[in-house]
């Protein structure tokens, strides 16, 4: 069964959210497609000279799309299946000097090109085993989001959840949706400490479904969780968002008063944050 593709084009790679953007590919729900995607830092690289370069035109976090969802109506919610995440032979790391939580402590970029061999990639003499995700993932946004941000229509996620058999509820704005996604990692952990997972290109195959209701913010649904997004440029300022949000859905949904919403939250919830020292924070 032959699926609709979507090829990564650098001269049609997007670097925000864009409300105007020309339509790439039209799907209907519940129609399997692929998107291919390239890295984080915009092209494949060869030495630190190469990646400061790309960094320095200011080209990071490309995005292919947007994908117009047929029957999608502003103030509708998209709902996003991932079915699987291929990555490419070769991903990318290397130390933040804009974010990270040790920024200033190591001198470069320290860029490292790594390897991936049956699932498994080494850095330094650490060998470990890869877990696909997808960082960046959103729909169009009135205030235009850029990708390596985030906002109420999504952007740059960073959670390591957004798998294989994961699904992501973004709110429209937008007739259409115009659906965009990039910035895969062949592993990344909670918060990206160093300020870079292991960047990769490569192609993600989903699905989409429609929900007539909206939503306030980005909600991903995992195996026996639900993750509510929240942001903004402080960690308290993110949190007290996901936590406001998350006290309102808890009580709506399960008809008690905010307050008993909030204790049970206390008790049963985890903070967890994406990328600790950007804009994104959630709470589970």
């Amino acid at each position: 069964m032959s699926h609709t593709f979507i090829s990564y084009q650098k001269e049609l790679a997007h670097y925000s959210l864009d409300m105007m953007a020309d339509v790439r590919a039209v799907v209907n729900p519940g129609e399997v497609f692929k998107v291919e995607t390239m890295n984080a830092f915009s092209q494949e690289t060869n030495s630190e000279q190469e990646l400061n370069k790309v960094i320095d035109m200011g080209f990071h976090h490309p995005f292919t799309g947007p994908v117009y969802i047929n029957g999608a109506k502003s103030g509708m919610t998209l709902e996003v299946v991932i079915y699987g995440i291929e990555i490419d032979e070769y991903a990318y790391t290397c130390v933040s000097r804009s974010s990270g939580v040790l920024k200033g402590r190591f001198q470069g970029r320290n860029y490292r090109k790594v390897k991936i061999n049956d699932s498994l990639f080494t850095l330094g003499n650490i060998t470990h085993n890869i877990e696909p995700c997808l960082g960046g993932i959103g729909v169009s946004d009135p205030k235009g989001t850029r990708n390596g941000a985030t906002g109420k229509h999504g952007g740059n996620l960073d959670f390591r959840w957004l798998r294989s058999g994961s699904k992501v509820y973004l709110p429209i704005a937008k007739d259409g949706g115009f659906l965009y996604m990039g910035d895969l990692h062949a592993r990344q952990g909670n918060g990206e400490l160093s300020g870079i997972a292991l960047e990769s290109s490569g192609t993600v195959e989903l699905s989409v479904q429609l929900h007539a209701s909206s939503i306030p913010t980005p909600i991903l649904e995992l195996d026996n969780e639900i993750l509510i997004v929240g942001y903004g440029e402080t960690f308290d300022e993110a949190v007290k968002l996901a936590a406001e949000i998350s006290v309102d859905i808890v009580s709506k949904s399960k008809n008690i008063e905010p307050v008993d919403a909030y204790m049970f939250l206390g008790l049963s919830s985890d903070i967890v944050t994406g990328h600790l020292t950007g804009t994104v924070k959630n709470f589970v």
